[in-house]
């Protein structure tokens, strides 16, 4: 009896549904911050581990980061694949981008991909990268820029939203905080004295908000005052603000970056402050590789009988990944409701049964694709032709 590749992956996802919805509302309902992942870490770790799976930890310095090797059977020289799956939730709003989904469907498209390899007895390794912090530093750079990810042929990943893709194409992000120093004062017996940091962030922030009748329709910038003065009868001695700026493209961000450094001097400048500026973290624009992203775009059109999304917007540490190996980042509809991503709704739907279900087809449709570059070489050269031809023609956007 022959069994073909896509009711392997069927198999093997639908076993382990069950285990993969408790694991979900686990992570949903224990929500953790950035480099906070304990728990959820655990959970996951425990899992693939009593699954019968190798998982080392602490990976590149990151205690909530892990790795989960499957070496096949008929030997390791074939195709290297890895999955990510993130799981840190958002101030105020938990798993308000529902990254309880995206550590489910992580670990879908590592055992689907490890059965199909068993099964069909194909050489190569398949790996899990458990990636904490996405939401603030990055965790993905970290591990990026320690080597974790090297000799990766292929790397995947799923992410909820409204509606489905498979050629997001995100923004760069760079974040950074500001601070001034000036002189604190009496507001009232002797304003002439002090040096008011204060409003040094307040000229920034205006200056910045004039800086967008003149950013491209697709730039971004947007930030907060952190810190603004503890009394209204002292002038502030320092102020702080945290920004971010966002381009579609990695060679704009060093543009708008550099216009961003000078309205913060000029705050400083014009207020007599001295400033800081420190960069935290830069996440560049995902690049989805097309023949990857059509497949699984064909795929869950068969399913919902819609066309995909083609908006622009959102950032991921996933882009930096993108910029240098084969992959794709796959769009799936949250629970058909449209509510957007990073608001309280999303982190109710994100618990549902429906966005449990569609999570389990989209593993379903992404594992597929990954199986079709395992057992069909002709596939394979196109995907790999389409990266290098992406990468000539990366320099070409200004």
């Amino acid at each position: 009896m022959i069994i073909s590749v896509d009711n392997i992956v069927a198999g093997a996802i639908d076993e382990a549904s069950s285990d993969l919805r408790k694991l979900s509302l686990t992570i949903h309902d224990n929500p953790e911050l950035a480099l906070e992942e304990k728990a959820a870490c655990q959970v996951l770790v425990d899992y693939l581990e009593t699954s019968g799976f190798e998982v080392q930890r602490n990976i590149a310095g990151l205690s909530t980061a892990f790795v989960c090797t499957y070496v096949s059977s008929a030997g390791a020289h074939g195709l290297n694949i890895g999955f990510c799956s993130e799981y840190d939730a958002l101030p105020g709003i938990g798993h308000g981008c529902g990254h309880n989904l995206i550590a489910i469907s992580g670990v879908a498209l590592f055992l689907a991909t490890t059965r199909v390899m068993d099964k069909c007895r194909i050489p190569g390794t398949v790996k899990l990268y458990g990636t904490p912090a996405e939401e603030a530093i990055g965790g993905k750079i970290t591990m990026l820029d320690h080597g974790v990810f090297d000799g990766t042929d292929l790397l995947m990943m799923l992410h909820p939203t409204a509606g489905y893709s498979g050629a997001w194409h995100s923004q760069c992000c760079l974040s950074m905080k500001i601070e001034y120093f000036g002189k604190a004062s009496h507001a009232a017996m002797a304003p002439w004295d002090g040096i008011n940091a204060g409003t040094a962030a307040n000229i920034a922030m205006l200056s910045m908000g004039a800086l967008r009748e003149q950013l491209k329709p697709d730039w971004r910038t947007h930030g907060i005052i952190t810190n603004g003065g503890q009394a209204a009868n002292v002038i502030p001695e320092y102020s702080c603000i945290e920004y971010t700026i966002r381009t579609s493209w990695a060679s704009e961000l060093d543009i708008l970056r550099e216009r961003t450094l000078r309205v913060f001097e000029a705050a400083a400048l014009a207020t007599g402050c001295t400033h800081k500026v420190t960069e935290e973290f830069a996440y560049l624009d995902n690049q989805d590789n097309p023949v990857l992203g059509q497949l699984y775009e064909e795929i869950m059109e068969g399913e919902y009988h819609l066309p995909p999304e083609r908006g622009v917007g959102g950032s991921t540490d996933f882009g930096n990944l993108s910029q240098k190996f084969i992959s794709l980042h796959g769009m799936f509809d949250l629970a058909g409701t449209r509510v957007p991503n990073h608001t309280v709704e999303f982190t109710k739907e994100a618990r549902s049964v429906e966005a449990h279900r569609r999570t389990i087809f989209a593993a379903k449709t992404a594992a597929r694709v990954v199986a079709r570059c395992l057992v069909d070489e002709g596939f394979w050269k196109q995907v790999k032709r389409a990266h290098e031809e992406r990468q000539r023609n990366n320099g070409d956007h200004k």
